[in-house]
């Protein structure tokens, strides 16, 4: 049984936000402090911020692990990451960005990291809820989930590093008020002033434990369907709605992203993300690349590679995994649904 407290919850952090971002403004640089009862703030330089929540929790993350979003743990050496690309065409301007995000199963509870990069400038606001400002989001749910309402849970974190988490109930989110001794540890670091605008990219980071779940111990594999959440707020937090993205990686880049198969798409074991090696060798007179740029593929995906001949050249030859497949381009595109690591060769002549 999840040990939560059965009563609709504030979103965690909320309190102090305003605090915490009032804050912001003002600290210098260098090593400052400015410890309250319910957070504590730091910035180590001119551009990179940290800001910590641990209010409410006593929760005592496993030796080794320190929740600070510096990602510098000997566990992250060697760690698989999923990669991903943010492309999105939006009244007229192209909108780019990158998360890359992987997962850490310890003795008591699971860490989650993701590094985001916008082309948007992160905002905040204490009035909206977090789905409605700058966040990296998720649906989460450990590997013996079958079901969209077995065990399946939104995580959000802003970053202005708000938390919540929401579990799926008769077919609706609600907010989880979790025990003090089970509420996650969470931490953002950002790189650049929130309150200024000048906030492009952060780090996430938090610590889950089991218990939260109702579990003791971590399942061989989790499924994570991550969303990053840009937005434009004016002065007074309006026009949130018509105005925000909210970017699922799963929905545009992975054809495995529903909630029926919870268990497939994007799965993350002991070393993090599972994937397959996508490898395309360089060829003189044109490219074949991944259309979203990716080195990598999910079992079960079905894949685009995209022919991009140079001027007065042509293809002549497509080897994938040594056999010959020039015959299954279709208009400068040759797809498959990947099985294993795949090797590409292509070779061009000149017309």
């Amino acid at each position: 049984m999840k040990k939560v407290v059965k009563r609709m919850g504030t979103v965690l952090g909320a309190v102090t936000a305003a605090a915490c971002f009032a804050l912001a403004g003002c600290a210098g640089h260098g090593k400052n402090f400015v410890n309250g009862p319910e957070y504590s703030y730091r910035i180590t330089d001119k551009t990179q911020e940290y800001i910590l929540h641990t209010s409410g929790s006593s929760v005592a993350v496993d030796p080794g692990i320190t929740i600070d979003g510096v990602f510098d743990e000997s566990f992250y050496a060697g760690r698989s990451w999923l990669r991903a690309n943010k492309i999105l065409e939006q009244s007229g301007q192209t909108e780019t960005g990158t998360l890359e995000m992987t997962t850490y199963f310890s003795a008591t509870g699971i860490v989650v990291a993701a590094h985001i990069t916008d082309s948007r400038a992160a905002v905040y606001s204490s009035s909206v809820a977090t789905g409605n400002q700058t966040c990296f989001s998720g649906y989460f749910a450990f590997g013996d989930a079958t079901t969209d309402g077995e065990d399946v849970y939104e995580i959000e974190n802003t970053a202005a590093n708000v938390f919540k988490i929401s579990e799926f109930i008769s077919g609706g989110l609600q907010v989880m008020a979790t025990a003090e001794d089970v509420t996650p540890v969470h931490a953002v670091r950002r790189v650049g002033n929130i309150t200024k605008g000048e906030c492009y990219e952060y780090y996430v980071e938090y610590f889950m434990p089991y218990a939260l779940f109702g579990r003791s111990e971590c399942t061989s594999k989790v499924y994570f369907n991550p969303t990053m959440i840009s937005a434009t707020l004016d002065e007074y937090g309006g026009s949130v709605a018509d105005l925000r993205t909210w970017y699922n990686f799963g929905n545009r880049q992975c054809s495995l992203y529903g909630w029926s198969r919870p268990n497939s798409g994007y799965v993350f074991d002991r070393n993090g993300f599972i994937c397959n090696k996508l490898t395309i060798e360089e060829a003189e007179g044109g490219t074949v690349a991944e259309e979203w740029g990716h080195d990598w593929t999910v079992t079960g995906d079905s894949v685009n590679l995209n022919v991009m001949p140079d001027e007065g050249w042509r293809l002549a030859h497509l080897y994938v995994n040594g056999e010959e497949c020039i015959g299954d381009v279709v208009a400068g595109t040759y797809s498959f649904v990947a099985t294993g690591d795949v090797s590409v060769k292509p070779v061009f002549e000149q017309i």
